[in-house]
């Protein structure tokens, strides 16, 4: 996967290079991330199913994590196209996860809507179910390993200016996708189980849980630059579609989902020019997804998981929280460096003949 991911992008800046005319710019730059947050899966019904159980499932995770990445981005005029790689490289420990099963009560709340266009109302809680009481419940230690590829563009407005090294202030809209792969391992888990007697013990691996996760956004934002620093805000709301595989190491059962959902991503920069061709910058980003859908199962021990293969489905939301803090430098490659030179010597020269002629 990683692999595919550095292929595009080499072959995304070659593209560049080779179709970039002398009146554009090509920036490059490298990019070091820190992300926080929280993932949540959830299932239920608050009204009594076929079996007459009111109850639902519960999976948390932290979004805690490294990611390293590379940015490569094309300007011409007003117009400004921005492709960029990010990944944790490797498996990262994530911090403690949760897998909760729980009872609904008359009086438990079912929160599912957290973006309402037609009521234009909003709700940030990443949680659906509240008001429930656990009857399982495993605890333990989380790793991810994550991939993201993006692609946004950016039209410029007013004095507004693409190139980071010139002067100018004003809005821009801007629009553009996000692909992101990763997986949680939940490990080192002890579980209990209200049964008679109460079972409570390590149970070793839980549960895998990979994703694919689209998304596209659409938005703008402002830019100010002035000598040597600049300021760029934007906001963006967003439309996506994610679809999960969470395998259950000691039922052996899988559960596949699919959701769609909204959300939105917002982002403040502040970035300082070192010299003509080299500049740095600190970002904060955050990030919002909610979703729901359905998801269905296949495999299974007991007689319970089994049956359930049968259903066509049942009713999933999957809820999504993070932000990040963000260092990075870009570089813009000179193209002119050596015409420059040439012209630059060449004038010399004349000048020198001139000298020469008139004393």
């Amino acid at each position: 996967m990683v692999l595919n991911f550095f292929k595009f992008f080499l072959i995304f800046t070659c593209l560049l290079v080779i179709t970039s005319p002398t009146n554009s710019e090509v920036i490059w730059g490298p990019s070091i991330e820190r992300s926080g947050g929280e993932y949540i899966f959830e299932t239920g019904n608050k009204y009594p199913n076929l079996s007459g159980i009111r109850g639902g499932s519960r999976i948390s995770f932290p979004r805690t994590f490294t990611l390293f990445g590379i940015q490569g981005i094309y300007t011409k005029d007003r117009w400004e196209i921005n492709g960029k790689l990010k990944t944790t490289g490797w498996n990262q420990k994530s911090g403690e996860a949760r897998d909760e099963d729980f009872f609904l009560g008359a009086v438990s709340t079912e929160n599912s809507t957290n973006i309402a266009t037609r009521e234009w109302s909003y709700r940030d809680s990443a949680t659906v179910y509240s008001g429930s009481r656990n009857f399982a419940d495993g605890k333990g230690k989380s790793t991810v390993v994550e991939n993201r590829i993006e692609l946004f563009g950016r039209y410029y407005l007013q004095d507004a200016n693409p190139d980071y090294w010139k002067e100018g202030s004003g809005f821009f809209l801007s629009t553009g996708a996000r692909y992101s792969y990763f997986k949680y391992l939940f490990y080192d888990v002890n579980q209990y189980i209200e049964t008679t007697p109460v079972f409570y013990a390590p149970i070793g691996l839980g549960l895998s849980y990979s994703n694919d996760l689209w998304e596209v956004f659409y938005g703008g934002g402002y830019r100010f630059s002035k000598n040597n620093l600049y300021f760029d805000f934007s906001f963006m709301p967003s439309i996506g579609r994610i679809k999960t595989r969470d395998f259950h190491v000691q039922r052996s059962i899988n559960f596949f989902s699919e959701n769609y959902g909204f959300g939105w991503s917002s982002k403040i920069e502040i970035g300082y020019q070192f010299n003509p061709t080299w500049l740095s910058y600190f970002r904060l980003n955050h990030r919002r997804f909610f979703s729901e859908g359905r998801f269905t199962s296949q495999g299974g021990l007991t007689v319970a998981d089994l049956t359930s293969n049968l259903v066509s489905g049942f009713k999933s939301h999957i809820n999504i929280k993070d932000f990040s803090i963000e260092i990075g430098v870009l570089n813009k490659i000179e193209w002119n460096n050596g015409i420059d030179k040439t012209e630059k010597q060449e004038s010399e020269t004349k000048e020198k003949i001139e000298t020469n002629e008139t004393n």
